[in-house]
């Protein structure tokens, strides 16, 4: 009948899973629906802070991607990379590094290319060569979405393939489903705690409930039957059972009823527990994070390219001193050449880093720039503390204090270039010297522009002569590798725009073209 595949469905539905199986089915059928989706993992945070692990069940790779590779060495590697993991602190490898930069519960999706973060010298290696391996199967993209839940934080990533299409990956209905499947499993996690505390009360429930049968029994010598028979029985141990659920309900047990509490105070009180136990943990975590995460140094470079950076360096710096020596006749249009010492360290030592190509060079340069002749138009009052109003002399100076103009300054500059997306850690120097002397002015901005010029120009001749460089790896860096690049990007956009206004432009015509059919 109808009545008995609806309890069957209900009891095939309400079969008992383990965390594992829940939680791997929730990530498969992610990766399953997900556009060019070849491999999924979930990294969570530990409860001391201290470590990323990938959880039993938080991992799926797609079987027709393994089968599709062209040897069985490159087979075994793949379902090698599904199988095993190894822990990384936050911060270092492909999962700490990826966790570092979209945030724990910032709920956007992040992508990269796994050739740039092996690239990068600033991205700190973990154990196993897990980005190099990756990379060798043909993923080449992934996007990394973050959760935040009471009892779990992690992010899920998402590999796809290298030459997989980017703008189909990146679109909004995609990036929403990825979005999506990342709170599910997130949740699927993170209630594990919560089920498990859940199961523990009901099996005490249980075992009370035996204890209390058990002894009925053996204070009264009557079967089960003739109690199950008896009315009165059965009528006693139900005005039992409802006299200990009011007294749990209604006082501390003993059956008295407990005045009405101020709910909002009650709220306060625990959300200010909850608040300092979160801080009290915070900090212990932060002193276990001190002992650092024991990983190994970044390998030192050759002779030979020691050599190639001390040519580059030195041709680049003496070009930039001699430029700032002439232009010293006018001070209009100085600006002093020691501003690039830590840029040039940046091109010719860290060359693939993306903090040394030319858009965050110009870019940087510019921001801190205006940061730092922003700050100057700020009054201050010398190195003293903030000005005291009352019975303060006419001549007085008034106004911020220089030291705190200059953090201000350095803090814009920073947190600036690290929203906008253009960090060159030497620029930041730039906003403290622009807002600690008026001398350097819109004059001196141009010079510096300039300077940038010839430093990418003569970096570009140098470095490039090298087989092992090359010099920019991107310009603007709004494209992808698969798209074109930049201007891959711009012609994307273009075509997205000419279709947008040819759709406006079609309803519009509908529209007056229904409006003059029901005039007439």
């Amino acid at each position: 009948s109808q009545s008995q595949q609806q309890s069957q469905i209900a009891a095939q539905r309400g079969r008992s899973r383990t965390d594992e199986e829940a939680l791997a089915q929730s990530v498969a059928d992610a990766g399953l629906d997900a556009f060019g989706c070849v491999f999924v993992e979930v990294w969570v945070m530990t409860d001391d802070g201290t470590k990323l692990t990938r959880p039993s069940g938080g991992h799926w790779m797609k079987p027709a991607f393994a089968q599709s590779l062209p040897n069985e060495s490159l087979i075994e590697k793949a379902w090698e990379l599904d199988r095993e993991a190894h822990d990384c602190p936050p911060g270092a490898g492909l999962a700490g590094t990826l966790t570092e930069e979209s945030g724990l519960g910032s709920g956007r999706v992040l992508w990269r290319q796994i050739k740039s973060l092996m690239n990068d010298p600033f991205v700190q290696r973990g154990s196993g060569k897990r980005m190099e391996k990756l990379f060798e199967l043909g993923i080449g993209l992934v996007a990394s979405v973050p959760f935040s839940f009471q009892d779990g934080k992690g992010i899920v990533l998402f590999f796809s393939r290298s030459n997989a299409n980017p703008e189909l990956l990146r679109a909004v209905h995609n990036e929403r489903y990825l979005i999506g499947s990342t709170d599910l499993i997130g949740a699927n996690y993170s209630i594990r705690k919560a089920r498990g505390h859940a199961s523990e009360l009901r099996k005490n429930m249980f075992r009370d409930a035996i204890k209390k049968v058990r002894k009925e029994l053996l204070s009264e010598p009557t079967s089960i039957a003739s109690m199950v028979l008896s009315s009165d029985a059965m009528e006693q141990l139900r005005r039992e059972r409802q006299a200990a659920q009011d007294a749990e309900n209604n006082g501390d047990g003993l059956g008295m009823k407990v005045p009405r509490v101020d709910h909002f105070a009650v709220k306060l009180a625990k959300k200010t527990y909850e608040f300092g136990v979160k801080g009290l943990k915070r900090i212990n975590n932060s002193r276990r994070k001190w002992r650092g995460a024991k990983l190994h140094g970044p390998p030192r470079q050759s002779f030979s390219d020691c050599l190639f950076c001390f040519a580059g360096v030195f041709l680049t710096m003496l070009t930039l001193l001699k430029v700032a020596k002439a232009v010293r006749s006018d001070s209009k249009w100085d600006f002093d050449a020691g501003w690039y010492s830590s840029t040039l360290c940046i091109v010719y030592a860290l060359t693939p880093a993306p903090v040394g190509q030319p858009r965050q060079i110009f870019a940087a340069h510019l921001w801190n720039m205006l940061v730092g002749i922003a700050c100057q138009q700020i009054p201050t009052g010398g190195f003293g503390d903030f000005m005291e109003w009352g019975g303060a002399s006419p001549d007085a100076k008034s106004g911020m204090p220089l030291i705190w103009v200059q953090a201000l300054a350095v803090a814009l500059g920073v947190s600036g270039q690290a929203y906008i997306g253009i960090l060159h850690p030497p620029a930041t120097g730039l906003s403290l010297t622009f807002a600690s002397k008026p001398q350097w002015t819109w004059s001196t901005m141009a010079s510096v522009m300039l300077a940038d010029c010839i430093v990418v120009v003569i970096s570009m001749m140098i470095l490039n002569l090298s087989e092992k460089k090359q010099y920019p790896l991107y310009w603007l860096g709004f494209g992808w590798e698969g798209s074109g690049g930049t201007m891959g990007y711009v012609r994307s956009s273009a075509r997205r725009a000419r279709r947008t206004s040819i759709n406006v432009t079609d309803s519009v015509r509908g529209r007056r073209k229904t409006k003059g059919e029901e005039a007439v």
